[in-house]
Protein backbone atom coordinates (compact mmCIF):
# COMPACT_ATOMS: atom_id res chain seq x y z
CA UNK A 1 0.00 0.00 0.00
CA UNK A 2 2.55 2.43 0.89
CA UNK A 3 4.41 1.99 -2.80
CA UNK A 4 1.09 2.23 -3.84
CA UNK A 5 0.65 5.80 -2.65
CA UNK A 6 3.93 6.85 -3.51
CA UNK A 7 3.06 5.91 -7.33
CA UNK A 8 0.09 7.98 -7.26
CA UNK A 9 2.57 11.24 -6.82
CA UNK A 10 5.53 9.91 -9.54
CA UNK A 11 5.51 12.33 -12.05
CA UNK A 12 8.63 9.36 -14.36
CA UNK A 13 8.43 9.22 -17.27
CA UNK A 14 6.67 12.74 -18.03
CA UNK A 15 7.24 15.37 -19.58
CA UNK A 16 5.90 19.11 -18.06
CA UNK A 17 5.61 22.64 -19.76
CA UNK A 18 6.06 25.71 -17.56
CA UNK A 19 5.36 28.77 -19.09
CA UNK A 20 7.54 31.73 -17.19
CA UNK A 21 9.70 28.98 -15.73
CA UNK A 22 12.67 31.09 -15.57
CA UNK A 23 10.69 33.11 -13.40
CA UNK A 24 11.10 32.98 -9.31
CA UNK A 25 7.99 31.45 -8.96
CA UNK A 26 8.52 29.30 -11.76
CA UNK A 27 11.64 27.64 -11.11
CA UNK A 28 9.90 26.42 -8.00
CA UNK A 29 7.41 24.78 -9.84
CA UNK A 30 10.08 23.28 -12.46
CA UNK A 31 11.90 22.22 -9.24
CA UNK A 32 8.86 20.12 -8.06
CA UNK A 33 7.68 18.47 -11.15
CA UNK A 34 11.31 17.56 -11.83
CA UNK A 35 12.15 16.32 -7.60
CA UNK A 36 8.75 14.02 -8.67
CA UNK A 37 10.51 12.75 -12.13
CA UNK A 38 9.13 14.51 -14.90
CA UNK A 39 11.02 15.88 -17.63
CA UNK A 40 10.79 19.91 -17.37
CA UNK A 41 10.94 22.45 -20.63
CA UNK A 42 10.39 26.37 -19.31
CA UNK A 43 8.77 28.08 -22.25
CA UNK A 44 10.47 31.96 -21.41
CA UNK A 45 12.15 35.12 -22.77
CA UNK A 46 14.78 35.26 -19.90
CA UNK A 47 17.16 33.13 -18.57
CA UNK A 48 18.16 31.56 -15.20
CA UNK A 49 20.84 29.95 -14.40
CA UNK A 50 19.56 28.70 -11.60
CA UNK A 51 16.91 26.59 -13.81
CA UNK A 52 19.68 24.53 -15.77
CA UNK A 53 19.34 21.70 -12.78
CA UNK A 54 15.72 21.30 -12.85
CA UNK A 55 14.22 21.99 -16.38
CA UNK A 56 15.31 22.88 -20.47
CA UNK A 57 15.01 26.39 -21.64
CA UNK A 58 13.41 27.62 -24.77
CA UNK A 59 12.97 30.72 -25.58
CA UNK A 60 9.55 31.56 -26.24
CA UNK A 61 7.37 34.50 -25.91
CA UNK A 62 4.11 32.97 -25.27
CA UNK A 63 1.90 36.38 -26.81
CA UNK A 64 2.84 35.01 -30.17
CA UNK A 65 0.62 32.00 -30.97
CA UNK A 66 3.08 30.63 -33.93
CA UNK A 67 6.15 30.76 -31.10
CA UNK A 68 4.45 27.84 -29.32
CA UNK A 69 3.39 26.41 -31.68
CA UNK A 70 7.17 25.78 -32.74
CA UNK A 71 8.46 25.07 -29.10
CA UNK A 72 5.54 22.31 -28.19
CA UNK A 73 6.70 20.77 -31.86
CA UNK A 74 10.35 20.93 -30.43
CA UNK A 75 9.33 19.35 -27.27
CA UNK A 76 7.26 16.44 -29.01
CA UNK A 77 9.58 15.62 -31.23
CA UNK A 78 12.33 15.17 -28.24
CA UNK A 79 10.41 13.17 -26.16
CA UNK A 80 7.43 12.30 -28.39
CA UNK A 81 4.68 13.55 -25.56
CA UNK A 82 3.44 16.43 -23.23
CA UNK A 83 1.76 15.41 -20.08
CA UNK A 84 1.94 18.26 -17.94
CA UNK A 85 1.24 21.91 -18.85
CA UNK A 86 1.79 24.85 -16.01
CA UNK A 87 0.55 28.15 -17.29
CA UNK A 88 2.59 30.06 -14.83
CA UNK A 89 3.48 32.85 -16.87
CA UNK A 90 2.52 36.28 -15.26
CA UNK A 91 3.72 40.17 -15.40
CA UNK A 92 3.69 41.25 -11.48
CA UNK A 93 6.30 44.05 -11.67
CA UNK A 94 7.35 44.94 -7.39
CA UNK A 95 6.58 47.65 -5.88
CA UNK A 96 8.66 50.63 -7.13
CA UNK A 97 10.93 52.46 -5.30
CA UNK A 98 10.59 55.70 -3.49
CA UNK A 99 10.42 58.33 -6.85
CA UNK A 100 10.13 55.56 -9.14
CA UNK A 101 6.67 55.33 -11.12
CA UNK A 102 4.18 52.10 -11.33
CA UNK A 103 1.59 51.06 -9.38
CA UNK A 104 -0.28 54.09 -10.49
CA UNK A 105 -3.96 55.43 -9.67
CA UNK A 106 -6.67 53.49 -12.13
CA UNK A 107 -7.26 56.75 -13.91
CA UNK A 108 -4.07 57.04 -15.17
CA UNK A 109 -3.34 53.17 -15.36
CA UNK A 110 -1.22 53.19 -18.62
CA UNK A 111 -2.93 50.87 -21.94
CA UNK A 112 0.36 49.73 -23.01
CA UNK A 113 0.50 48.12 -19.45
CA UNK A 114 -2.86 46.82 -19.41
CA UNK A 115 -2.53 45.30 -22.97
CA UNK A 116 0.69 43.55 -21.80
CA UNK A 117 -0.41 42.03 -18.95
CA UNK A 118 -3.69 40.60 -20.47
CA UNK A 119 -0.88 39.33 -23.58
CA UNK A 120 1.09 37.75 -21.14
CA UNK A 121 -1.32 36.35 -18.39
CA UNK A 122 -4.37 35.07 -19.87
CA UNK A 123 -3.94 35.20 -23.88
CA UNK A 124 -0.95 33.36 -23.90
CA UNK A 125 -2.64 30.74 -21.52
CA UNK A 126 -5.23 30.07 -23.96
CA UNK A 127 -2.12 29.98 -26.88
CA UNK A 128 -0.49 27.78 -24.50
CA UNK A 129 -3.47 25.30 -24.06
CA UNK A 130 -3.95 25.41 -27.95
CA UNK A 131 -0.84 24.58 -28.86
CA UNK A 132 -0.81 21.33 -26.50
CA UNK A 133 -4.28 20.64 -26.62
CA UNK A 134 -4.27 18.17 -29.90
CA UNK A 135 -1.36 16.65 -28.35
CA UNK A 136 -3.29 15.58 -25.21
CA UNK A 137 -6.37 14.38 -26.99
CA UNK A 138 -4.25 12.23 -28.91
CA UNK A 139 -2.64 11.13 -26.01
CA UNK A 140 -5.92 10.47 -24.37
CA UNK A 141 -4.61 12.33 -21.20
CA UNK A 142 -2.68 15.33 -19.72
CA UNK A 143 -2.97 17.97 -16.36
CA UNK A 144 -3.29 21.65 -16.81
CA UNK A 145 -2.46 23.47 -14.52
CA UNK A 146 -3.22 27.55 -14.23
CA UNK A 147 -1.61 29.40 -11.56
CA UNK A 148 -3.67 31.70 -10.13
CA UNK A 149 -4.09 34.07 -6.84
CA UNK A 150 -5.91 35.12 -4.09
CA UNK A 151 -6.38 38.19 -6.23
CA UNK A 152 -8.42 35.94 -8.63
CA UNK A 153 -11.18 35.61 -5.69
CA UNK A 154 -10.70 38.91 -3.23
CA UNK A 155 -10.12 42.27 -4.30
CA UNK A 156 -6.48 43.55 -4.19
CA UNK A 157 -6.01 45.07 -0.79
CA UNK A 158 -4.62 48.13 -1.43
CA UNK A 159 -3.98 49.37 2.09
CA UNK A 160 -0.66 47.21 2.77
CA UNK A 161 1.15 49.47 0.18
CA UNK A 162 2.24 53.20 0.59
CA UNK A 163 -0.33 56.05 0.12
CA UNK A 164 -1.07 56.88 -3.81
CA UNK A 165 0.08 53.18 -4.59
CA UNK A 166 -2.61 50.90 -6.17
CA UNK A 167 -1.77 46.75 -7.50
CA UNK A 168 -2.19 46.92 -11.00
CA UNK A 169 -6.23 46.21 -12.09
CA UNK A 170 -4.88 43.94 -14.59
CA UNK A 171 -3.34 41.44 -12.63
CA UNK A 172 -6.39 40.39 -10.38
CA UNK A 173 -8.56 40.43 -14.11
CA UNK A 174 -5.71 37.88 -15.03
CA UNK A 175 -5.94 35.68 -12.29
CA UNK A 176 -9.45 36.11 -12.14
CA UNK A 177 -10.21 35.42 -15.61
CA UNK A 178 -7.53 31.92 -15.54
CA UNK A 179 -10.45 30.68 -13.55
CA UNK A 180 -13.29 30.67 -15.94
CA UNK A 181 -10.47 29.80 -18.57
CA UNK A 182 -10.03 26.54 -16.55
CA UNK A 183 -13.41 25.58 -16.30
CA UNK A 184 -14.21 26.10 -20.09
CA UNK A 185 -11.05 24.28 -21.40
CA UNK A 186 -12.21 21.26 -18.81
CA UNK A 187 -15.64 21.42 -20.36
CA UNK A 188 -14.24 21.28 -23.41
CA UNK A 189 -11.90 18.24 -23.42
CA UNK A 190 -14.94 16.05 -21.91
CA UNK A 191 -16.74 17.32 -25.04
CA UNK A 192 -14.18 16.66 -27.27
CA UNK A 193 -13.71 12.89 -26.14
CA UNK A 194 -10.70 13.58 -23.81
CA UNK A 195 -11.91 13.52 -20.06
CA UNK A 196 -8.76 12.16 -18.87
CA UNK A 197 -7.14 15.35 -20.15
CA UNK A 198 -7.94 17.45 -16.93
CA UNK A 199 -7.30 21.33 -16.31
CA UNK A 200 -7.86 22.72 -12.59
CA UNK A 201 -6.20 25.85 -11.30
CA UNK A 202 -4.38 26.55 -8.41
CA UNK A 203 -4.70 29.49 -6.91
CA UNK A 204 -1.64 30.92 -3.96
CA UNK A 205 -1.42 33.66 -1.19
CA UNK A 206 1.37 35.85 -0.96
CA UNK A 207 5.41 33.94 -1.19
CA UNK A 208 8.30 34.91 0.90
CA UNK A 209 11.20 35.07 -1.34
CA UNK A 210 12.80 37.00 1.42
CA UNK A 211 12.65 40.30 -0.77
CA UNK A 212 9.72 41.69 1.09
CA UNK A 213 10.48 45.06 3.02
CA UNK A 214 9.98 44.48 6.56
CA UNK A 215 7.22 47.03 6.81
CA UNK A 216 5.10 44.96 4.25
CA UNK A 217 5.44 41.57 6.11
CA UNK A 218 4.57 43.22 9.31
CA UNK A 219 1.48 43.67 7.06
CA UNK A 220 1.13 40.53 5.71
CA UNK A 221 1.57 38.73 8.84
CA UNK A 222 -2.39 39.67 9.46
CA UNK A 223 -3.27 38.62 6.15
CA UNK A 224 -3.75 34.81 6.91
CA UNK A 225 -4.80 32.68 9.75
CA UNK A 226 -0.84 31.57 10.08
CA UNK A 227 0.31 34.60 10.39
CA UNK A 228 2.96 34.74 7.36
CA UNK A 229 3.59 34.48 3.90
CA UNK A 230 4.32 30.99 2.25
CA UNK A 231 7.60 29.71 2.01
CA UNK A 232 8.47 29.23 -1.40
CA UNK A 233 8.82 25.23 -1.51
CA UNK A 234 5.08 24.96 0.27
CA UNK A 235 3.46 25.07 -3.07
CA UNK A 236 5.77 22.10 -4.66
CA UNK A 237 3.16 18.88 -2.94
CA UNK A 238 0.09 21.04 -4.03
CA UNK A 239 1.30 21.17 -7.65
CA UNK A 240 2.64 17.67 -7.89
CA UNK A 241 -0.87 16.66 -6.62
CA UNK A 242 -2.63 18.39 -9.36
CA UNK A 243 0.18 16.61 -11.73
CA UNK A 244 -0.10 13.04 -10.80
CA UNK A 245 -2.62 10.29 -10.92
CA UNK A 246 -3.45 11.36 -6.92
CA UNK A 247 -5.95 13.75 -8.74
CA UNK A 248 -7.30 11.87 -11.64
CA UNK A 249 -10.90 12.19 -10.39
CA UNK A 250 -10.38 15.98 -10.42
CA UNK A 251 -10.80 18.53 -13.38
CA UNK A 252 -12.44 21.83 -13.77
CA UNK A 253 -11.72 22.90 -10.42
CA UNK A 254 -9.60 25.57 -8.38
CA UNK A 255 -7.20 24.23 -5.24
CA UNK A 256 -7.02 27.05 -2.77
CA UNK A 257 -3.51 27.06 -1.20
CA UNK A 258 -3.43 30.45 1.20
CA UNK A 259 -2.98 30.06 4.38
CA UNK A 260 -6.29 30.57 5.51
CA UNK A 261 -6.56 34.29 3.57
CA UNK A 262 -9.83 33.93 1.35
CA UNK A 263 -11.60 31.77 4.38
CA UNK A 264 -11.99 35.22 6.24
Amino acid sequence: MANETKNLFSLNGRVAIVTGGDGRLGIEHAKALSAAGAEVYSFDTVRSDALAEFATHIDVDITKPEEIADAVAKVVKETGRIDILVNNAVIDPPLPKEGETGWEAYPEFPQAQWEKEIAVGLSGAQYSLQAVAPVMIKQGQGSVIQISSTSGITAPNHSKYPPGRFKSAAYPTVKTALLGLTRAWASYFSAAGAPDVRVNALCLGAVNFKEITPELLEKLKGRNMLGRPARPSEYHGALVFLASDASTFMTAQTLIMDGGQTAW
